[in-house]
């Protein structure tokens, strides 16, 4: 993804918020903020106390903060409307068609083979720690909702294999996705901030690296498998049991006739969309304009990688394992089934998000802290942390931040390094605290079968503790930069 776009994509953002719909009165910036703090606050409480369902709580707690911001009865539904279909305008296809890729790399036997020869490899101690390498290297140029999608046969495979709590595998491997998702270009999020902010691109994939993979380290595989480990949750029951429905039936469920498929075809079929993925990226960059580059960047686009990888598991993980065309189109279908829960909830989490920014919650916020003296690092954490908490968008917190503490860094003359350095900082507020108003807060929740709580203690905490740490680094070094 080349600068420009996501420059493009930080202006559709800005552009956005000025077409957002006006509010009836001008609440203050104390006010918004105990209004951010009231509607979660609320929605936790249908959720968590009673016990409504998180579709319909944030359904729900979306109308009544847009009400309470005073936003025109008339444009609540519209409002309402256009936060789910942008959000699932995103993922819906990913999803659909990575738990079909998923379902066919999991009947197939392709996961069994992959898990068995990685914990082989390893060993079952070790398991979290090679999943999360693995998640690591996938994180590099996929987005982190593809890349959960197609890491997610894999993370259920070994965690049942290695008869260890699941969240102590997927931990590990969500936090590789999503540390790299927001430190390391070609991300929108990173890449959009350094062409605001006057970074070099180069220095920030160094000090993304040098920051976030001990972030990660620390938060996601120390913290991710102690707390896994302490929960012991299992690989959700609804996945087990279609399993072995599908083993125990005849004809077209059963496993397959043949061989399961080789270690080679396994990860040909996993990497696939990876490295299209990953042509796209890198041909948007290196390759100047013309054929070549249009259709990797066509093949490359996750929709189109995904739709191929399908396909080709269709083939390869099917019709020559045994399977008949019955039985993966029954496969393909079984596999939609919790993608309709996923999908719901996650679309109304973006309506909350929606909500949230058109009331000007996250602008206030930004400007309330804006007016401190702090260091420009140390600034740009915290705006970038209330946006996060705000809108819930890791990208938008990001590519929002950037332009508020821009004239601090023209100002005070920072050197590449140090504004490579305000870049990670940005992208560690960016990620902290994550909960209800952020799709990936409600994809970890479904996917690992957690109840609110226990997504804010596995989830939430690794998040927190992943962008922490990666500030923490930023901000020493930063302070070492300039004694220097």
């Amino acid at each position: 993804m080349m600068p420009t776009r996501s420059l493009d994509f930080a202006s559709a953002i800005s552009l956005a918020a000025d077409e957002a719909p006006e509010t009836a009165w001008t609440l203050p910036p104390w006010a918004l903020l105990l209004l951010v703090v009231g509607g979660i606050a609320l929605l936790l409480l249908l959720v968590m106390k009673a016990k409504l369902h998180a579709f319909v709580a944030l359904l729900v707690v979306s109308v009544v903060v847009a009400a309470v911001a005073g936003i025109s009865p008339t444009e609540i539904p519209g409002l309402l409307e256009d936060g789910m279909g942008e959000t699932l305008g995103e993922i819906a296809i990913i999803v659909a068609l990575g738990a079909m890729l998923g379902r066919l790399i999991q009947e197939s036997g392709a996961a069994e083979v992959l898990s068995g020869r990685m914990l082989a490899a390893f060993g079952e101690r070790r398991a979290p720690l090679a999943v999360g390498l693995t998640a690591l290297i996938f994180g590099i140029p996929v987005f982190f909702d593809v890349g959960f999608i197609i890491l997610l046969p894999l993370i259920y495979s070994v965690a049942q294999r290695s008869g260890r709590s699941v969240i102590s595998i997927a931990l590990p491997a969500v936090g590789g996705l999503a540390i790299m998702h927001a430190v390391l270009p070609p991300h929108p999020g990173p890449v959009a901030a350094a062409g605001l902010l006057g970074a070099n691109l180069g220095w920030v994939t160094i000090m993304g690296l040098v920051c976030g993979l001990p972030a990660w380290f620390v938060g996601a595989y120390l913290f991710g498998t102690r707390i896994g480990d302490r929960m012991g949750t299992p690989v959700p029951a609804q996945l087990l049991g279609e399993a072995e429905e599908q083993a125990g039936s005849g004809g077209g469920g059963g496993v397959a006739t043949k061989a399961p498929p080789s270690l080679g075809v396994t990860v040909g079929v996993i990497l696939l969309p990876v490295v299209l993925i990953m042509l796209n990226t890198f041909a948007e960059v290196v390759l100047p304009e013309g054929a070549v580059r249009d259709v990797l960047t066509f093949i490359g686009a996750p929709v189109i990688a995904l739709t191929v990888a399908t396909l080709l598991s269709f083939w390869v993980l099917g019709l020559r394992g045994g399977f008949s065309m019955e039985r993966i189109e029954k496969a393909a279908s079984a596999s939609l089934g919790p993608v309709a829960l996923v999908l719901l909830v996650t679309g109304a989490g973006g309506v909350f998000g929606a909500v949230l920014e058109a009331t000007g919650a996250g602008e206030a916020l930004a400007d309330l802290l804006g007016q401190t003296s702090l260091p420009v690092v140390v600034l740009a954490f915290l705006i970038a942390t209330a946006l996060r908490v705000a809108l819930g968008s890791k990208t938008v917190a990001i590519v929002t931040t950037a332009p508020i503490v821009a004239p601090l860094i023209h100002e005070l003359g920072l050197s590449q390094p140090e504004i490579a350095l305000v870049v990670v900082a940005v992208a560690a507020g960016g990620t902290v605290l994550s909960h209800v108003n952020d799709s990936g807060f409600w994809l970890f929740n479904r996917y690992m079968d957690l109840d609110i709580r226990g997504t804010l203690k596995s989830w939430t905490l690794m998040e927190t503790f992943m962008g922490g740490a990666a500030f923490l680094i930023a901000a020493a070094l930063s302070a070492v930069l300039a004694l220097t």
